[in-house]
């Protein structure tokens, strides 16, 4: 499961996720600004706030890194 901690105004965040969309992935944005839950559950994988972070079945990337993202989708 891919989840995408994001802000829709998030430059970084909108490449993350547009990079994530060319290689066909299924993934689950979660807007930090408007759920409060999510907001909690990105500090508790994370321990810090910055977006974009993604949550690749339980491996963290904080940020936009694709050597990291095709690493643990192994592309």
């Amino acid at each position: 499961m891919v989840k995408v901690y994001s802000m829709p105004d998030c430059p970084w965040c909108k490449k993350a996720k547009a990079y994530l969309n060319t290689k066909g992935i299924d993934y689950i944005d979660i807007n930090v600004e408007k759920d409060i839950a999510g907001r909690k559950e990105l500090l508790e994988i994370s321990k810090e706030q910055n977006i974009p972070t993604i949550n690749i079945n339980g491996n963290i990337i904080v940020g936009f890194d694709k050597d990291k993202i095709d690493e643990y989708l192994n592309l």
